[in-house]
């Protein structure tokens, strides 16, 4: 399997002939888990999620056209075959196309694409995602998206018409929590974001998204849109030297009555209140971060069985030259499941992860 996906890579370089040799980048990342279960006592952990990474980037100079993609290959590409739209454990993470252009309200970019969606602000830790932000962080979904600046003012205005490619619901890192291919799929989503700048290194935001949900499990009939979605989120972003602070509080909702009923999604109104502060330090070569999530359910007749849950990933990386070492640990008592509502848990894990890029 290693050597497919290796050879796989190779053929994708090799398919840009005309793409100068530094525009073609690439990476390589594992990681050790251990969990607190009898097996992890038994083995001391597993080493997996290993990914093959390979970036395309290029500009035109005469157009001023810029392409940028990432392709993972690999478990780690944090992708459910089941899920997305290659049936495997690869896919593009972002693949768009933009360009710079002047407007009356200065100078914007346009990407068009599979690009991140500008809503809030996503947590440091990276295994296994946003945590309880889950599916409002670490967006990326497919569609158009405009992105300017006047002064300490930046704003971005976006409409993303899918997902991700195909009937795929799994975007890559934070997936698994915007249904599935035999239940629904999130889909033409307005989304608009206000950062200002008040003072160096002090920013305060707000946005905003609402969409359509599409029923998907039914493959002979039109699958149609018979659900809804719209959240908001306030946040701050500030530095003070070495140290970092971000926060943020969010409201979302779901409208699941009578999508995908007889595949098992949850027919309610699902509503809850997100939260998340990350604090972090840099010296020399190091990193260390906490990150915080929380998130409260407000659905009718859940929030008294579920009622709030909390999540801590303390961790650190150590910047050693061509990539990165990480030590995290992550702790919580609830996750978000795939209708987006908070589910009752009990998890710890260590992480310890190494990357290389080339």
């Amino acid at each position: 399997m290693k050597k497919t996906l290796l050879v796989t890579a190779m053929a994708a370089a090799t398919a840009f002939p005309a793409v100068a040799s530094d525009a073609i980048s690439g990476g390589f990342w594992l990681n050790h888990a251990i969990y607190d279960d009898d097996l992890s006592e038994e083995t001391y952990g597993d080493t997996n999620f290993e990914a093959l990474i390979l970036y395309i980037d290029k500009t035109d100079e005469e157009t001023g056209w810029t392409f940028s993609s990432e392709m993972r290959y690999g478990k780690g590409a944090f992708t459910d075959p089941d899920n997305n739209n290659t049936g495997s454990h690869f896919g593009f993470h972002k693949a768009w196309i933009g360009k710079e252009f002047d407007s009356p309200l200065g100078k914007g970019h346009l990407k068009i694409g599979k690009s991140a969606v500008p809503f809030g602000w996503g947590t440091v830790n990276f295994w296994p995602g946003d945590e309880l932000i889950g599916g409002y962080a670490d967006q990326m979904d497919v569609g158009v998206k405009w992105t300017g600046n006047q002064g300490a003012l930046t704003y971005d205005v976006a409409y993303f018409h899918v997902d991700d490619f195909g009937n795929s619901t799994e975007t890559m890192d934070d997936g698994g929590h915007w249904g599935s291919t035999d239940t629904y799929q999130k889909g033409q989503t307005f989304v608009g974001n206000l950062a200002y700048e008040f003072s160096k290194g002090q920013t305060v935001g707000a946005s905003y998204q609402n969409g359509r949900l599409r029923d998907l499990s039914d493959a002979d009939d039109a699958r149609p849109f018979d659900g809804n979605h719209d959240a908001a989120v306030v946040y701050y972003l500030g530095e003070f030297g070495p140290w970092g602070v971000k926060a943020q509080y969010a409201t979302t909702y779901r409208d699941l009555r009578g999508v995908a009923e007889s595949a098992g999604v949850l027919q309610e109104e699902i509503k809850n209140d997100r939260k998340a502060i990350t604090l972090s330090y840099a010296l020399d070569d190091f990193y260390f971060y906490v990150d915080y999530t929380n998130t409260e359910s407000n659905t009718d007749g859940i929030e008294d069985v579920v009622g709030s849950a909390d999540s801590f990933a303390p961790g650190m990386s150590y910047d050693y030259g061509p990539g990165w070492f990480y030590v995290e640990y992550v702790t919580n008592d609830g996750v978000i499941g795939q209708d987006g509502e908070l589910q009752n848990a009990d998890q710890d894990f260590w992480y310890f992860t190494m990357d290389y890029y080339f």
